[in-house]
């Protein structure tokens, strides 16, 4: 998709903005948003620099988010909006959570990437018993994989399958979406 591509899904943003239209006047009511009318959205102009960034992943809009906090988002222009994402899910806590953070900047200050290929690390082999504690007694379930992507989880688990039944062949759902990676690609079908 290019950035100046139409959004390939018209009937979504056309729900967005009726939804976004019926809240703007409790918004306005409750000063917790400027008015809609001053957000320039999806609409707004590609920022510069943005025919440099690839074209591989589509975007809903231009925006530009400079901050999270909680479960809003603001752009450099001090727009201020609900992220109804949550980082595609990952942001259960929303953005900046002050325990994560607190516990990120704790780990940052002793070791950045701790290589799970050279040597252990003490915080994965804690969440690792931890793990292991919460697991289904006699279930067999007693190893654990850590990865950084929802494409590698999926990659992990298919490698699983296949060694687990010797069988090579997976089944995927029509319009199902796995990931980025060559694998997870060729059983996305959207």
């Amino acid at each position: 998709l290019s950035p100046h591509a139409p959004h390939p899904m018209p009937a979504t943003m056309a729900m967005l903005r009726g939804f976004a239209s019926q809240l703007q006047r409790p918004v306005q009511a409750l000063g917790a948003l400027r008015s809609c009318a001053t957000h320039l959205g999806p609409n707004c102009p590609a920022p510069e620099g943005a025919v440099r960034v690839g074209a591989g992943i589509g975007r809903m809009s231009n925006l530009v988010f400079e901050r999270g906090e909680g479960s809003w988002v603001f752009t450099a222009g001090g727009e201020k909006y609900l992220d109804f994402s949550t980082g595609i899910g990952v942001l259960n806590l929303g953005h900046c959570h002050p325990r994560v953070k607190a516990a990120v900047h704790e780990q940052v200050d002793k070791i950045w990437h701790a290589q799970v290929n050279i040597a252990h690390h003490t915080p994965m082999l804690e969440l690792t018993s931890k793990l292991q504690k919460a697991m289904p007694a006699e279930s067999g379930l007693d190893s654990f994989v850590f990865v950084t992507t929802g494409s590698e989880a999926v990659e992990a688990a298919v490698k699983l399958a296949r060694h687990a039944t010797g069988k090579p062949n997976i089944i995927v759902f029509q319009g199902g979406y796995h990931g980025r990676t060559l694998l997870t690609m060729s059983m996305t079908t959207s």
